[in-house]
């Protein structure tokens, strides 16, 4: 039976109980470490820069450790046009290999508003200076639409096949849903992903979920998250078991 996701987000914002009009950080933001970048059409009505510096006790992605459950430091940036185009870049220090001891991702893509929902299309690549084998280059799309004061989002991600990476292809979808409450400044949020193909790397279908939450405090967002993942018809859970991940992550 799939487990469900269940995020919970602590957020002080300007506004209790809204939702952030534009993401501020990068491809796996402290608050979801699963997604690909995902954010919203910046409505300054000129181009942003946004910058995130953050230090985390463990880098899961998709629920799987890349740091063989150390800590890790991780950055990014990321320029929007108001037009929706953007490009960014995010790094982390690493150990998803022997060889590889950072991890550097270079991404693209377009967003827009279409009636009621935010769309993001876009390419990123995952690099690790050092070693030529395990880098990659993924698709992805996603959907967000509100209902109320809540968000509804899906969202895919292909990767193609590339010969470094072996046979076949890989596909990771993922849902989310937020709901902030009234009373307090709290925001709800679940997530759950679902991966197959040459991402998995052992070639067993695998679930993900997170739940946690989080603390926004002007530019700073203190993190506590529950990260977990299951393989199918797979005992060995060194990288995979659920554990805590706490996070400290500064936007700018």
């Amino acid at each position: 039976m799939l487990a469900l996701a269940a995020a919970i987000t602590l957020a002080v914002v300007s506004t209790p109980g809204n939702i952030p009009n534009e993401q501020t950080n990068g491809p796996r933001p402290n608050s979801d470490p699963e997604a690909v970048p995902d954010g919203k059409v910046t409505t300054s009505g000129k181009s942003r820069l946004s910058i995130n510096i953050s230090v985390v006790s463990d880098y899961r992605f998709r629920g799987i450790s890349q740091a063989a459950g150390q800590a890790a430091v991780q950055a990014s940036a990321e320029v929007v046009s108001p037009g929706g185009l953007y490009v960014g870049s995010w790094g982390s220090t690493s150990r998803a290999s022997k060889q590889a001891y950072n991890e550097v991702d270079v991404y693209g893509g377009y967003r827009a508003k279409v009636v009621d929902a935010d769309f993001d299309l876009g390419v990123v690549s995952y690099l690790y200076p050092g070693t030529g084998n395990v880098s990659s280059t993924e698709i992805y799309t996603s959907a967000a639409h509100s209902i109320g004061n809540s968000e509804l989002k899906v969202g895919i991600s292909y990767t193609p096949h590339q010969d470094k990476l072996g046979t076949g292809d890989g596909l990771y979808l993922f849902s989310e849903v937020v709901q902030p409450l009234t009373a307090i400044p709290v925001v709800l949020r679940g997530h759950l992903g679902r991966e197959t193909g040459v991402n998995t790397v052992t070639g067993y279908d695998k679930i993900d979920w997170l739940l946690g939450a989080d603390v926004n405090i002007n530019h700073a967002t203190i993190s506590l998250a529950w990260v977990d993942a299951r393989y199918a018809g797979r005992r060995d859970t060194r990288h995979s078991a659920g554990r805590a991940v706490a996070a400290v992550a500064f936007n700018f």
